[in-house]
This record gives C-alpha cells, structure tokens and sequence, in this order.
C-alpha cells in the first residue's frame, strides 16, 4: 500500500477530473491520500471530499497557506467545527514562505503561531509549509515542541535534519527527489541519512511532478516515482519503504 501525504485533488486543475484521479490513484495501489487545505473554502472542499470517498482512503487537513495568511485576520471559527469530522485528520498547510513573501512576514508569522495554538488545544498534528524561512520556523516551533509536525517538501536540507529530528519532525518528500541538479542530489542526501522513522511520501499534486512527467500535470498516482526514489537510495526494496511508510503515516496522522 502508498501513501500520498499531501495532495491537491481540491485544486483547479484535478477537481473536474477528480474521480478519474483517485481511481488511477487505486489502480496504482495508493490506498491513502491526505486532500490538504490552503484557505477557508479550500480546507471546506478538501473536508467534503474526503467525506465522499472515504472507500478510497481520502483524508484531508484544513488551514490557511501563508500565502492566503493577509486575507485572514485569525483561524476561520468554522475550523472548529470542521475538525470534528473524522475524516479531518491535520492541521495545515501552514506556514513561513518568504521565497514569494504574498503576505508580510509578522502576518505570517502571526497566523503560523495561531494554527500551531490551534493544533496544541485540539490535539491535532501539523502540516508544515516552509520555504526559505527555517530559522523563523525552527526558533517558532521550538515554543511548540509537542505538536506533531509533518515537513512538507522538505527544505532544509542537512544543516536543518538533525534539529528536525531532535524536535520529533516527520520529513515529506515529492517529485523532486526524482530531478536532476545540486538541490535535488542534497536532497537524496538527505533521504539516506535520514532515519526510516521520520520519512514520508507525497505528491504535492498538481505540482512538483517526478521525473519522467516533469512540465506535466502531477497527481497522486504519481507517488509510486517518489518511493522507487528513496527505496534506490535506500538501498532497501519498494515494499520494505512501503511498509516503513505506512506505520509511520498511521502513528503522525492517527487513522486505522
């Protein structure tokens, strides 16, 4: 069984072909996927979507993307409400992203506290979103150390892993694991050194497409690039990855 930890079958481009995706989704044997949220109507979407495939292992998070942080003055009070379904099963996408800075940076980090609060008084993990932000992130996470807190589209390289792993952070990686150039080899070297414990998979679909459909739509699908990936630079087989995995996802995300 894959798991895909992060995907956007909410989005514009895989919502009006989103029962085809899911069930190529299947076909590949990809028996979870986490539907993630990045603003109120968004996280709304993914909540209902998962509620109408549950026979298909759809999950979702709900939250606010630090891009969208500006549009929100606190967390929408109807996420109190939305976690109680059981399907909802994270906090997030949120975050720092100060490569695009959409939103000013004291709004972001304002609303990444608030959700890191939230999770702590709902006893939720946390789905990280941080690019070219982790000494902001780290020094605000070390106020939160017992959040469960998944990164995703780990970013930061060696300097960053052994303080992740110190404060108990699960690591997502996607397509680019499968790319060619320096940023991609740090990142397989990141995933040997790793340990098995803290990996996760994910597609982050549409975007960040493995190789060879790179400058194509991605999907979830897909992630079966992204375990053949890291099981090679493992040195470990498919099934052995697939089932390290597995128990980790079902111990950060809590499903059956």
């Amino acid at each position: 069984m894959l798991i895909d930890s992060h995907c956007h079958i909410n989005s514009d481009e895989l919502r009006p072909d989103a029962r085809a995706v899911i069930m190529r989704a299947m076909d590949a044997d990809v028996r979870r996927m986490v539907i993630v949220g990045c603003d109120y109507e968004d996280s709304c979407e993914a909540a209902a979507m998962a509620g109408d495939f549950p026979q298909y292992g759809l999950y979702a998070s709900v939250g606010i993307h630090p891009h969208e942080a500006r549009r929100y003055p606190d967390i929408p009070p109807e996420f109190s409400r939305i976690i109680q379904n059981k399907r909802v099963v994270a906090i997030g996408e949120t975050g720092l992203d100060y490569h695009y800075d959409h939103s000013p940076r004291d709004v972001q980090k304002r609303m990444f506290e608030l959700h890191l609060k939230f999770a702590e008084d709902n006893n939720m993990p946390v789905i990280l979103h941080i690019r070219d932000a982790m000494n902001d992130a780290m020094e605000i996470l070390t106020v939160h150390r017992g959040v469960k807190m998944l990164f995703h589209c780990y970013s930061g390289g060696l300097e960053y892993l052994n303080e992740v792993i110190g404060m108990g952070g699960m690591c997502a990686f996607g397509g680019a694991i499968t790319w060619d150039g320096k940023n991609s080899e740090e990142l397989r070297e990141v995933v040997r050194r790793i340990p098995a414990g803290n990996i996760l998979c994910e597609t982050d679909s549409p975007y960040m497409t493995p190789s060879p459909f790179r400058g194509k739509r991605n999907e979830p699908s897909y992630v079966r690039y992204v375990y053949e990936a890291i099981a090679h630079e493992r040195s470990i087989s498919l099934q052995e990855l697939a089932g390290i995995v597995e128990g980790n996802a079902r111990r950060f995300f809590g499903w059956e």
